[in-house]
């Protein structure tokens, strides 16, 4: 008498994906962050009077050119190289993943338009550039915390009370897995 268990293996091989799934965002997400962290940091250093970790490119073409040297000249730059930084760090040690995901939203499409658009390198736009995939990997990780970002998509939310101030401390607890009973 042979015993088939087919239900078995559809769920293992289910499982084996999903955890292939997890591992390829987890990835993703420490590669966004370790890039993060180091194009932050590069830029800091030196204001600190280090080398930085390699030289901050001032664009190919003048639009380019403009818009560095203007975020340079107004303060802006440093600005956008702290988010970065802490942006980096928070998806390195997965802390606040959805809100570093959020704010690193406007930098990564700064970096990919000015590397894509106004460089004129419309060729890169499927290249291995981090340039282009700083845009490309937050967008599959945002859509990879997308629970997170529902409650936010309501179309007709009501206006806080002070008394939601009581559930700060939840910020803190570990959320439930998908899965788990977890909506």
């Amino acid at each position: 008498m042979a015993i088939s268990t087919p239900a078995v293996h559809d769920r293992t091989n289910k499982l084996d994906l999903r955890f292939i799934g997890k591992l390829v965002l987890v990835f993703c997400r420490i590669m966004l962050g370790a890039w993060m962290i180091v194009s932050g940091a590069s830029h800091l250093l030196s204001m600190f009077g280090h080398a930085p970790i390699f030289p901050q490119p001032l664009g190919t073409l003048h639009p380019s050119n403009v818009m560095l040297v203007s975020l340079l000249e107004v303060g802006m730059f440093d600005l956008v190289k702290t988010v970065e930084l802490i942006v980096g760090l928070c998806l390195v040690f997965n802390v606040f993943v959805p809100l570093a995901l959020a704010a690193a939203l406007p930098v990564s499409y700064m970096v990919f338009h000015n590397s894509i658009v106004l460089n004129l390198r419309y060729d890169r736009i499927l290249s291995t550039y981090m340039s282009v995939w700083c845009l490309y990997l937050n967008l599959i990780l945002i859509l990879a915390y997308i629970r997170y970002y529902l409650p936010m998509l309501r179309m007709h939310a009501p206006m806080g009370t002070p008394s939601d101030f009581k559930a700060l401390p939840s910020i803190f607890e570990k959320p439930q897995e998908p899965g788990n009973g977890a909506r």
